[in-house]
């Protein structure tokens, strides 16, 4: 499974290298297609506003949210959630993929800008899933993810 834990960074186990040469050689190589947790933005206005002085706000731009298409994502055609679970602290929505032609693209949202990171998925990609903080909001009430992750 392709994934990123927010609870997870940071934290490492070490591990024999004749274990890691070992599952390296038993698997086959799958691409790194998990969102970024945070990215950097710059944003500034397009032209100056009279008697006004610009400024920017520090406020986290973290992934925010996921959106799966079925096709390029300039068609349109995002898909719904095939279902959803609840824990007492997160929830869990996912995406079932069936072999399609014409391949899934995913797009990460991210809060406080409108910059977003688009990518096709590999034709192995049978699932991704976006879990949430439950009890954790931004500023909006978007929900922070706890993790996401695709896998074959």
């Amino acid at each position: 499974m392709i994934s990123f834990n927010r609870l997870a960074r940071g934290a490492r186990r070490a591990v024999p290298a004749a274990a890691v040469s070992l599952s390296l050689a038993a698997a086959p190589a799958l691409a790194d297609v998990s969102c970024p947790m945070n990215i950097s933005v710059g944003q500034s206005l397009a032209a100056p506003v009279a008697d006004w002085t610009e400024g920017a706000e520090d406020l986290p731009t973290e992934l925010s949210g996921l959106t799966v298409f079925d096709g390029p994502p300039e068609e349109l055609a995002s898909l719904v959630p095939d279902g959803d679970s609840e824990t007492d602290k997160t929830a869990t929505e996912y995406w079932t993929l069936a072999a399609n032609p014409r391949g899934y693209w995913i797009t990460c949202r991210y809060a406080s800008t409108t910059v977003t990171l688009t990518r096709r998925l590999p034709n192995s990609a049978t699932r991704c899933e976006v879990v949430r903080e439950k009890e954790i909001a931004f500023i909006g009430g978007q929900k922070v993810v706890h993790s996401m992750a695709c896998s074959p």
